[in-house]
């Protein structure tokens, strides 16, 4: 479902203050963007238990989630949150959540000389922008930073008093979206970046400084806050200086660049003034004649290429000034940008074109007609300015102003300022896409209450395409995808009668995949989904993609092609020029259409300039200039995927990938999907697009796979025959005598629970009675792993039954059971940790749960792998810490321990520890619970002068003469077993 919080998602320029950017200012803050975080750049300190730790080698951690429990993170402005107000060139952020704070020691001295301080001639300028939920100024969970200055290098000694950016700052300017200090009407709501700055005289004496983030001291630390942070800038310079470069865009560097963007520079007058006439301004190392304005203290120079840059291509622009000083003084800025990658497709004039323009509001084109399977609503009426109200029935025309106005009329109508988004680079006959809107559009509402479904059909008329060939479909795209909708568009060349695939919009997570990781469009049409409407039934829940659609079931198979996966609440990505292939249209001369949105309190589906088009191809497919995938390291039995990104071209592009050159059969999707990973899998990977035009294999370096196979062992195991005795491994034992006095053994049968899978067993019983309740001290046996001093690879397996939902601590690595458990049973139980709960272990029956950690690689880390009766529930990687952090282990560990009463009633009938990450298809294959325990654990005894082998899980012994196989095996071998005597072999239980 899409969450119910205002976003807005207007546009700010990001104004500077005095000299904020200038050349002969230097920004002493490193990575103040936080664009590819590195190690050291910003470093963690934390006051989380009363113990001060700085982490000084770590990174930002990565991910598009918010951040671990106790940390800020690394966060995408492109993710869900990308539709609040933010500074026009936010890419990445800093993402808050509860204790950690992260802090930079810089040095003045590497800016200023000591002696330009100590004679008043410092200045700073301090700047970031800040964002929370609830208004600005307001929510106590507002981002704080504070700025001191330090006489001594350690930054121990302040001088100076604090500079603090907070919601009840009162600094030099906090900068709104129409440029004002005053908070806008328009402003009042969820998720403002707001722009603070201070200008001030660095302080006598100081030669370092500190910028520190952390939030709010007003703030609680309950639930989990969102708060944001980006473009911290601490610029200092010395005031008699001349004159400066004060900003320059596109920024030295910046990627992604319009291709029809202008080159501005902005100077400014400091000691002296800038002499308009000295201004010489080359771009690609020749001269031009910009546009030069002088206005107070700034002079803009502005530039604009006569024609569009080609895509990919880098540039360079030069910038010499003088000034007016009694002893000129020239100086000279150089800068270079990348316009991001693009395909200019000429779609010539239209067949038809339908602009809605000259449709009334509330209407429909001639010929057009619609019908839906919509909840009523709770508000009647057809009022056009309230999108919940009855006139969104079905898809409606409206205007760009009468959207607009749902911003403010409408309860929950900023959710809709995100439609004005555009996706970046996107150039259409010769020219740059601004807008997916011009006047009218036509638009379904899905958004319309919590508990209601909103189906909306729209067909047009018929379009005579006699004569017409290599006919493409071209339309505005003004679409959000949600977990529970389908945006569908199909057409038909027999009046309806049989319909045909154009574009079917679907989260990727619902694109089913068979076992060779090819995209199986029968299964993603026809598997239930819990949260997609059943328009048969009439429910909000339990239905299918496949009702929404119109072409046959039996043609689903062949529906790959035309699955278009859209990120879940990403409002941009999506606001787009479709150009879609109509391979069956040409010369037909009756073509209709058929566009669906489908969903439960999702988001819309919205069409302008819905035009057919005439299209002889002739530009072959172009890829960005970005790096390729990545070089991956994989464990064996692991999944993994490789993807070529931003491929641009007009369709339909086909792929051909291919191992050390050579074509991989049926591999010819946009990503490259292994199942589980094989050693023979391990090669150089690249790929070919094609399109009618041509053809291009990704550029070198390809992608690179390696595969591992590290040695996995079970260290340790409990099945609960009556006592804490270990089957394998060390015995575990009670933290105290109130987790002794908890807890029972019995069987299944004397229990009254139910047994596993009809076979009685012996499993441990405990009733946690108060709290902090300490559970059970694991020795689980494994060394230290993962590069770090502690173990930070390992797996733990547990059968278990719950009788009821409740918060459960499945784990607790500080020995002490001081702080929170570290892997949870939530009360719907799902398993997980930093709000990141995942499948569901259903109360009043047996499960096999398995928690999978890496905090390390090599390979994606760190990661928390879940698992639920073999079927993986989910690969959470937000929310942890990295190598010897939070979820490493000592030398032991606790079960089912918490200090503040997540613990409940359980049983368990086995648990298992083993030394490293098992692979997901090692995981896949232990399936569900079993009476026989979980399989794995093995040992060898002399008993009575003979080797006695053991086994759980009751599961076939394996033999072979060398470690590395060929196992198979042994015939009637039941545990226990005495081996015959001759020559030695080595044994395992065989997994499933």
């Amino acid at each position: 479902m899409k969450t119910k919080n205002t976003r807005l998602g207007l546009s700010i320029l990001a104004g500077g203050l005095s000299f904020v950017g200038a050349a002969n200012a230097i920004d002493l803050i490193v990575n103040g963007n936080f664009e590819n975080a590195s190690a050291g750049e910003w470093k963690f300190f934390s006051t989380y238990n009363n113990s001060a730790q700085y982490f000084t080698g770590a990174a930002i951690p990565g991910g598009e989630n918010p951040g671990s429990k106790y940390s800020w993170k690394h966060a995408s402005a492109n993710g869900a949150w990308n539709n609040f107000v933010t500074p026009t060139n936010e890419v990445d952020h800093l993402q808050y959540n509860l204790q950690f704070a992260d802090f930079q020691l810089v040095n003045l001295t590497n800016a200023l000389t000591g002696a330009a301080i100590d004679s008043g001639l410092g200045r700073y300028s301090f700047s970031s922008w800040l964002a929370s939920y609830g208004q600005p100024h307001q929510n106590p969970e507002q981002p704080y930073l504070v700025l001191r200055f330090f006489s001594d290098s350690a930054g121990t000694v302040q001088v100076g008093s604090n500079v603090v950016f907070d919601r009840t700052s009162n600094v030099n300017a906090v900068m709104y979206a129409d440029g004002t200090t005053t908070i806008p009407a328009d402003l009042s709501a969820d998720h403002n970046m707001i722009k603070y700055a201070a200008l001030g005289t660095v302080p006598t004496g100081a030669r370092t400084a500190t910028v520190y983030i952390t939030r709010s001291p007003n703030a609680g630390l309950s639930g989990t806050p969102d708060t944001y942070v980006d473009l911290v800038k601490l610029d200092v310079i010395n005031i008699n200086d001349t004159t400066a470069l004060d900003s320059v865009a596109p920024a030295n560097g910046q990627t992604g660049v319009l291709p029809d963007t202008a080159v501005t520079v902005t100077l400014r007058d400091i000691g002296t003034q800038v002499n308009p006439s000295s201004i010489q301004f080359s771009f690609d190392n020749v001269a031009v004649s910009p546009t030069i304005q002088k206005a107070g203290a700034l002079t803009t120079v502005k530039y604009t290429p006569p024609s569009l840059l080609a895509p990919v291509s880098t540039h360079a622009a030069k910038v010499v000034w003088s000034d007016n000083g009694g002893l000129v003084t020239t100086k000279t800025n150089n800068s270079s940008f990348t316009v991001g990658a693009y395909a200019d497709l000429v779609l010539g004039p239209p067949i038809y074109l339908e602009t809605f323009d000259s449709v009334p509001e509330g209407g429909l084109p001639a010929g057009w007609s619609v019908s839906n399977a919509t909840d009523l609503d709770s508000i009647p009426g057809n009022d056009l300015n309230n999108f919940h109200s009855d006139a969104f029935l079905d898809w409606t025309v409206v205007n760009h102003d009468t959207i607009t106005n749902w911003f403010s009329v409408t309860p929950g109508g900023a959710d809709f300022v995100g439609i004005f988004n555009v996706t970046p680079n996107q150039v259409i006959n010769h020219a740059v896409v601004s807008s997916v809107i011009s006047s009218n559009c036509i638009i379904a509402v899905s958004d319309r209450s919590a508990n209601q479904k909103q189906i909306d059909y729209l067909f047009t008329g018929d379009y005579n395409l006699s004569g017409k060939t290599n006919v493409y479909l071209s339309f505005h795209n003004i679409y959000v995808q949600n977990q529970n909708n389908i945006g569908a568009v199909e057409y038909s060349i027999n009046g309806g009668a049989t319909w045909l695939p154009a574009l079917y919009m679907l989260e990727p997570q619902d694109i089913a995949l068979d076992a060779q990781g090819n995209i199986d469009a029968s299964n993603t049409f026809a598997r239930i989904q819990a949260d997609v409407p059943n328009v048969d039934a009439g429910a909000l829940v339990n239905g299918y993609y496949g009702q929404y659609i119109g072409v046959n079931s039996n043609q689903w198979s062949g529906l790959a092609p035309f699955l278009g996966a859209r990120g879940d609440d990403d409002l941009t990505s999506s606001k787009r020029v479709e150009v879609l292939r109509l391979a069956q249209a040409d010369n037909q001369p009756a073509v209709r259409f058929r566009m669906v949105m489908a969903g439960k309190y999702a988001w819309y589906f919205g069409i302008d300039d819905f035009g057919l088009y005439s299209v002889a191809t002739s530009t072959p497919p172009l890829l960005s200039s970005g790096p390729t995938p990545a070089a991956q390291t994989v464990a064996i039995g692991n999944p993994a995927s490789i993807t070529i990104p931003n491929v641009y071209g007009l369709g339909p592009l086909t792929y051909q990938w291919r191992r050390n050159g050579t074509n991989l059969p049926g591999k010819t999707a946009q990503t490259l999907v292994f199942p589980a990973i094989h050693q023979t899998d391990a090669g150089t990977y690249d790929v070919i697009v094609s399109n009618p035009a041509g053809s291009l294999t990704s550029a070198p370096p390809a992608s690179v796979l390696t595969v591992i196979n590290p040695p996995v062992f079970v260290t340790g195991q409990w099945d609960f025959n009556g006592n804490l005795a270990a089957t394998l491994g060390r015995d575990l034992s009670y933290f105290d005598s109130g987790v002794s006095n908890d807890s029972s053994f019995a069987t299944t049968t004397s229990l009254g629970i139910p047994d596993i899978n009809g076979q009685p067993t012996t499993v441990m019983h405990f009733i946690p009675a108060a709290a902090p309740w300490g559970g059970y001290v694991m020795f689980h046996g494994a060394a230290p792993n993962g590069g770090g001093g502690y173990v930070n690879q390992y797996t733990l397996i547990y059968d278990i039954y719950l009788p009821f939902g409740a918060w459960r601590s499945l784990l607790q690595t500080a020995l002490g059971n001081g702080n929170d458990g570290d892997v949870f049973f939530n009360p719907s139980g799902g398993i997980g940790i930093s709000s990141v709960y995942e499948g569901s272990v259903t109360a009043g029956d047996w499960h096999r749960v398995a928690v999978a950690f890496d905090l390390s690689g090599p390979g994606q880390a760190p990661v928390l792998t879940k698992f639920i009766d073999g079927v993986k529930v989910g690969n959470q990687t937000g929310g942890l810490s990295g190598p010897d952090g939070r979820f490493a282990l000592d030398p032991s560990a606790l079960l089912f321990a918490d200090e503040d009463g997540d613990d409940a009633e359980t049983y368990v009938s086995s648990v298992q520890f083993s030394n490293g990450r098992r692979p997901d298809a090692f995981l896949a294959a232990l399936g569900g619970p079993s009476a026989a325990k979980i399989p794995g654990a093995i040992t060898a005894r002399l008993e009575s002068g003979h080797p006695v082998i053991r086994w759980t899980g009751g599961v076939p012994l394996q033999s072979a003469n060398a470690l590395t196989g060929p196992w198979s095996v042994v015939s009637g071998a039941t545990s226990p077993y005495s081996p015959p005597a001759g020559s030695p072999k080595f044994y395992r239980p065989q997994i499933p």
